[in-house]
């Protein structure tokens, strides 16, 4: 299994290197999806970087759809283990992306995520 630098970042903040083997144990039934996205976070430029940070700081009710997200993934795989996933990504856009991710099961739609496509 290919490791992106979030997800070694997500274990070293967890002081839990098992994070790396059994990633399912800590980022919840959509593991998969987070992990995919974590790696492709290692592949985007700085200046898609900045694409997608612009495309966060213009969310209508931001503040709103940060909290629920935050919420929704705490109800999923507990405060603890969102708060090291949360931490783990390189901006604000791809933490609660990763949040979104986490609880994906429960949504019928992306605020997050989307922001990511063709930055």
């Amino acid at each position: 299994m290919k490791i992106s630098t979030t997800h070694q970042k997500f274990a070293n903040d967890l002081k839990d290197q098992t994070a790396l083997e059994y990633p399912e144990y800590f980022i919840g039934p959509n593991w998969k999806d987070v992990l995919n996205f974590w790696i492709y976070l290692d592949t985007l430029s700085g200046e898609k970087r900045k694409i997608i940070s612009n495309r966060f700081d213009n969310l209508e009710e931001l503040g709103r759809l940060t909290s629920i997200t935050l919420k929704a993934a705490e109800d999923t795989i507990g405060v603890k283990y969102v708060d090291a996933a949360w931490s783990a990504p390189p901006s604000f856009a791809s933490a609660y992306a990763t949040c979104e991710l986490i609880n994906s099961h429960n949504l019928e739609s992306f605020n997050f995520l989307p922001l990511f496509l063709n930055p």
